[in-house]
């Protein structure tokens, strides 16, 4: 199938927000190893093997928190597609639910009790976490899901952004497409301001919730981007050599610490879209390497990556492989068992979504 779509279709996709869908399972899955290599960079063990003389493959995986930048824009890019055939609201929340907490729920679940059974956490930090509350009260050790809390109350907010950006325009000169445009940039001034205010005025607050604050200013514009990419609008050559100098600008931005806090925060998502733009034309350029191929296949099970290589992560921090040398080598075996664990997983769920999902007889 992708093998007839490589010709004069994918043509179609040059300069075209149509790309984000075609390659949308390739840009998921690079954000997911990502990810995945990123989060064992936090460990200090695994920081402290990588030599100067290679320093700018480690500043780049550095930055692989932009990864979960990526996953949201997408996230509100997909919704769109969805959220346009004008749904039921209550299935349309009962399918994301499906989708996300159900998976989430098989994965944590033995996670939070062993953790429960070893003293570490109490009854009622159980239950904070089974239902991702922790995330908003800043209980998030041992156990730090912000993403699925995050993302979960995302999509709860998500028709109340879908309806104030695409309403219909009944009065006055400007254009439906104008005005769509203008009440996204509402939106995003507004998610912008208060995630300021919030970071200079209430620091502790700030501190237990800025990894969201910014992901949900990607996640409107997403929404926003969903129509354009459903209508396979094209876009200027300009937004490639814009996405080109944001993500050049990272490297020294991040490493300097030239910005901090929440303006860090907000170029990391910045970048975060950018990366979309650059790869979805990067795998176009490179189709016959078949490049996106590769990535594509970890793209449907991203969400069950993401989560058993943060449970992965923690288990590896306690075992030997971790202190005897070669902690990176040691923390790749684990990911890719990780990974494969996750793959099978993903298998496992499938008659779990045919059943759940199962249309009802009318």
């Amino acid at each position: 199938m992708r093998k007839e779509s490589t010709g004069n279709t994918l043509s179609e996709y040059k300069l075209n927000f149509g790309s984000f869908s075609y390659y949308r399972n390739a840009i998921y899955g690079f954000a997911a190893l990502w990810i995945v290599v990123f989060h064992g960079v936090l460990l200090s063990n695994i920081n402290d093997e990588f030599d100067p003389a290679i320093r700018l493959i480690r500043d780049s995986i550095d930055m692989g928190n932009i990864g979960v930048d990526v996953f949201v824009f997408l996230s509100g890019i997909c919704l769109y597609f969805s959220y346009s055939k004008k749904p039921k609201l209550s299935s349309f929340y009962y399918k994301r639910f499906v989708r996300v907490y159900i998976p989430y729920l098989i994965m944590a679940l033995p996670y939070i009790i062993y953790f429960y059974v070893a003293g570490v956490i109490d009854l009622p930090m159980v239950f904070k976490t089974i239902f991702t509350v922790n995330t908003w009260t800043g209980e998030v050790d041992p156990i730090d899901f912000w993403y699925i809390s995050a993302i979960l109350v995302f999509y709860l907010l998500y028709p109340l952004i879908y309806r104030f950006i695409f309403r219909e325009k009944k009065t006055g000169k400007m254009s439906q497409a104008r005005a769509e445009f203008w009440r996204m940039i509402i939106l995003v001034v507004i998610s912008f301001a208060v995630s300021v205010t919030i970071y200079y005025t209430l620091p502790d607050v700030y501190n237990v919730i800025s990894r969201v604050l910014s992901r949900f200013t990607v996640f409107i514009i997403g929404t926003y981007v969903g129509k354009l990419v459903k209508e396979k609008k094209p876009f200027h050559e300009a937004f490639l050599i814009l996405s080109v100098v944001i993500l050049a600008g990272a490297f020294p931005l991040y490493e300097c610490n030239i910005l901090e806090g929440v303006w860090s925060r907000y170029y990391g998502s910045l970048t975060g879209m950018a990366l979309v733009f650059l790869l979805s034309q990067f795998f176009i350029l490179t189709a016959e390497l078949k490049i996106d191929r590769f990535f594509a296949f970890f793209g449907p099970f991203s969400l069950e990556i993401y989560v058993l290589s943060i449970i992965a992560r923690r288990f590896y921090y306690y075992t030997p492989w971790y202190t005897d040398g070669n902690a990176f080598l040691h923390y790749m075996i684990v990911m890719v068992f990780a990974i494969f664990v996750a793959w099978l997983l993903s298998k496992a769920e499938q008659p779990l979504f045919k059943l759940l999902l199962k249309p009802k007889k009318k």
